[in-house]
């Protein structure tokens, strides 16, 4: 998927939609693990309803990678946007989806020393330093793959994340309405 939002970007542009990401994936599970638990239950949100919501917007990411879609709702083709990317649909929910955030809150609520959280922090920064240099050697892949391979690693993607993104719905959907299972 980031292979196909960013085929048509300039090196500057992927190198500022890179750093977005990279800084973003950071700052959401950073948040994620400190103040997650504590908005949901404000706004009194189901971790199953969370996971339901990803699953489908994770399920049109992936339809629109296997009709090879350069028309999505994900993106835009104005200029001034092209950025916009980086968080949505780059960060969320394709680089931490809300299985990982789920995991991350999950996580935050056994933890109460903040030496402990401070380490799950400088966690994140590794998890956002190798996001980086994952999306540094796409580039290369990207560079030396060809309409065709893109087109086809596209679509097998998609597959593959739509299955992903149909077990979230169902999973979520068994806690939801447990008279399914």
């Amino acid at each position: 998927m980031i292979m196909a939002l960013t085929e048509n970007k300039s090196d500057g542009d992927y190198k500022a939609i890179t750093s977005k990401t990279c800084c973003a994936v950071v700052i959401l599970l950073s948040a994620s693990f400190l103040f997650g638990g504590y908005i949901l239950v404000f706004f009194g949100i189901k971790m199953a309803a969370f996971e339901l919501v990803g699953g489908i917007f994770l399920l049109y990411v992936a339809f629109t990678m296997l009709i090879n879609s350069k028309n999505s709702f994900l993106y835009s083709g104005d200029a001034g946007e092209k950025e916009n990317i980086a968080f949505m649909p780059m960060t969320f929910p394709l680089l931490v989806g809300p299985a990982a955030m789920s995991s991350v809150i999950i996580q935050s609520h056994n933890i109460t020393a903040w030496q402990v959280k401070l380490i799950f922090i400088g966690e994140f920064v590794v998890i956002g330093v190798l996001v980086g240099l994952t999306l540094k050697l796409s580039k290369v892949i990207l560079n030396n793959l060809g309409k065709t391979g893109i087109k086809f690693i596209t679509q097998t993607m998609g597959l593959l994340l739509g299955s992903l993104a149909i077990g979230l719905v169902a999973d979520a959907l068994k806690l939801l309405l447990p008279g399914l299972s």
